[in-house]
């Protein structure tokens, strides 16, 4: 491991001919993935049901959408920032038997419940450009920032009213690592790994 890292060190300071150089602007267009559900609370109200039968559940995601910018500060120093957005929709249908207590008797009532949770996120910092030529750009980044989770519920099952709240930490912290093929001077092929927002991301970036 150490004589690894001493060889990143070594190659980072080797001239190829590099693509990008101090002063330099990149803008990327990137899909994410995978697309996590936030933690929501549960507005249906399944204590008060006697019998549940679920009748069909549907789940949809879309995204994780990102759009990223860097500006180089350096030849090996950028100044980074992204801002992500995904949608996440659940639909559920049951049967629910309910017995009064007043008439003695039970009814069976179908019943929809369905969220809708937007996601948010935008961070901003650093990334340190490691194996670099007039093809290849390499980075290992640090950033941080805010995210924020908001939706909507909607029911049928007066039993069940209630509003939406998303649970997310705002605070957000990403660490990633990546890669960047030129297919000529301005345009760009990436490819990312890291912690904190998608596990993995690819697209497009172009510089300016």
């Amino acid at each position: 491991m150490k004589k690894l890292f001493l060889f990143l060190i070594v190659i980072s300071t080797i001239s190829f001919g590099q693509m990008l150089e101090a002063k330099d602007v990149v803008a990327e267009l990137d899909l994410g993935f995978p697309n996590f559900k936030p933690f929501t609370d549960d507005p249906s109200g399944i204590d008060h049901i006697s019998i549940f039968n679920l009748g069909s559940s549907k789940v949809n995601s879309y995204g994780q959408f990102i759009a990223r910018g860097e500006y180089f500060a350096s030849d090996q120093i950028g100044l980074a920032a992204a801002f992500s957005y995904s949608y996440f929709h659940t639909f559920d249908e049951a049967i629910i038997d309910k017995y009064d207590g007043v008439t003695g008797l039970w009814t069976t009532q179908k019943y929809f419940y369905e969220t809708k949770v937007n996601k948010i996120r935008f961070t901003a910092g650093l990334n340190f450009h490691l194996i670099r030529t007039d093809r290849l750009d390499t980075y290992f980044g640090v950033q941080g920032g805010t995210k924020k989770a908001f939706g909507s519920y909607h029911t049928n099952d007066p039993d069940a009213q209630g509003s939406l709240q998303a649970y997310v930490i705002p605070i957000a912290i990403r660490i990633h690592y990546g890669v960047r093929f030129f297919f000529n001077e301005f345009l760009a092929a990436n490819f990312e790994i890291g912690l904190g927002g998608p596990l993995v991301s690819f697209g497009a970036t172009y510089k300016f």
